[in-house]
């Protein structure tokens, strides 16, 4: 879990980089976009995995459905990405804000030993 945890926390901290690259102007190259993608989803299907054995530990349970949500809205800035549209912030935001509950839930899950 904790292992989980910390590839979550790298993409992450990949994602804040874009985030901070686009406020400032920058354009992010679309292999990394896509990479930040890739490890994202890998991830939620690693959790997705580890959830189907442990069905009773409803914050990881809940912290893959935040994590599926998450993905929808990367999907979204992926959309804009490809068609060379400025992302609109405000989807970046919900994002990052979806992904951090998503590890909050996550680190609970930990926490909770389950």
């Amino acid at each position: 879990m904790l292992a989980l945890l910390m590839l979550f926390i790298l993409v992450g901290t990949g994602g804040l980089a874009f985030a901070l690259l686009e406020a400032r102007g920058r354009a992010l190259p679309l292999k990394l976009s896509a990479g930040h993608g890739v490890f994202g989803v890998l991830a939620i299907v690693l959790l997705i995995v580890r959830d189907v054995d442990r069905p009773g530990d409803y914050f990881a349970n809940a912290a893959a459905l935040v994590f599926i949500l998450t993905a929808t809205g990367g999907l979204l800035l992926f959309a804009f990405r490809v068609s060379r549209q400025r992302l609109p912030l405000a989807v970046v935001g919900l994002h990052a804000a979806f992904a951090l509950a998503g590890m909050t839930l996550l680190g609970i899950a930990l926490l909770k030993g389950a």
